[in-house]
């Protein structure tokens, strides 16, 4: 009985020592968080999704080809704190987004900022 009750015990033990990961979240390490970019659009596509909302903006360049930026907010329910909803942003919104961009270069931004149509600033993104 005391052998199966230690073996129960010390595989609770081994489970949460090695499940902390497993509840970790990616945060920031994937961005450049030094400096930050901002970038003006055109909404393509607005997710209000978990885990994490997107907005894709198609952003004009100075030689005139367009790219296209994916932009993660936070969760759709801290969003809902801040008012949001999944009408804030529609295909064709021009908006302004500002955040750090990925390490590796490319076109995605973790988002710290926006300013929508309207003129809001929205900053707890």
């Amino acid at each position: 009985m005391k052998v199966k009750l230690v073996g129960v015990l010390g595989a609770a033990v081994l489970f949460l020592m090695f499940s902390g990961s497993t509840w970790a979240h990616h945060g920031e390490a994937n961005y450049d968080t030094t400096k930050t970019v901002s970038i003006k659009g055109t909404v393509a596509d607005f997710e209000f999704i978990n885990p994490h909302v997107q907005v894709s903006i198609d952003v004009k360049g100075s030689d005139g080809n367009v790219e296209h930026w994916i932009c993660e907010a936070t969760s759709p329910n801290m969003l809902v704190r801040e008012g949001w909803d999944k009408n804030t942003m529609k295909q064709g919104d021009v908006i302004t987004a500002s955040g750090y961009r990925a390490k590796n270069g490319s076109t995605t931004l973790r988002l710290t900022k926006i300013l929508t149509p309207d003129g809001k600033e929205h900053d707890h993104l």
